[in-house]
């Protein structure tokens, strides 16, 4: 299916000849180039937004409104940016980037320091108790 590629506006630049479409490779490359600059131009509208609609996107974009909720459906997924899609009052909500949570590989950390100590304590004792035998 192809699509054109979204400018600065989001509005879509003429068509690419038939010529270039014909070729599956450069094909797929503008496929990707659109979906890349699509993304980019999102993106950049959602940026100094908590929260915004989704018909206000699509309305920038001059795309059409389900294009551009498929878009940010597979953004999320791909982790693109955090939030979630509120269909009912048709608005984006986007969340604040929150810094890795570290919790866990420091958990398993500890439990490792832990584990080297008690095996030491334990050379240790067993040294003691061969010493006293």
């Amino acid at each position: 299916s192809a699509s054109p590629s979204p400018s600065a506006s989001g509005a879509p630049p003429p068509p690419p000849q038939p010529q270039l479409r014909n070729d599956q490779i450069i094909s797929r490359h503008l496929d990707s180039l659109y979906d890349m600059l699509l993304q980019e131009n999102i993106c950049r509208i959602i940026e100094p937004y908590s929260t915004v609609e989704t018909a206000h996107i699509a309305t920038l974009m001059k795309l059409p409104l389900s294009t551009i909720e498929s878009k940010l459906s597979h953004m999320i997924l791909d982790k693109k940016f955090r939030g979630i899609l509120d269909a009912g009052a048709g608005c984006l909500i986007v969340f604040d980037e929150q810094s890795a949570d570290t919790t866990y590989e420091q958990s398993l950390e500890t439990l490792s320091n832990m584990g080297k100590v008690v095996d030491a304590l334990y050379e240790k004792a067993q040294k003691l108790a061969v010493a006293k035998a």
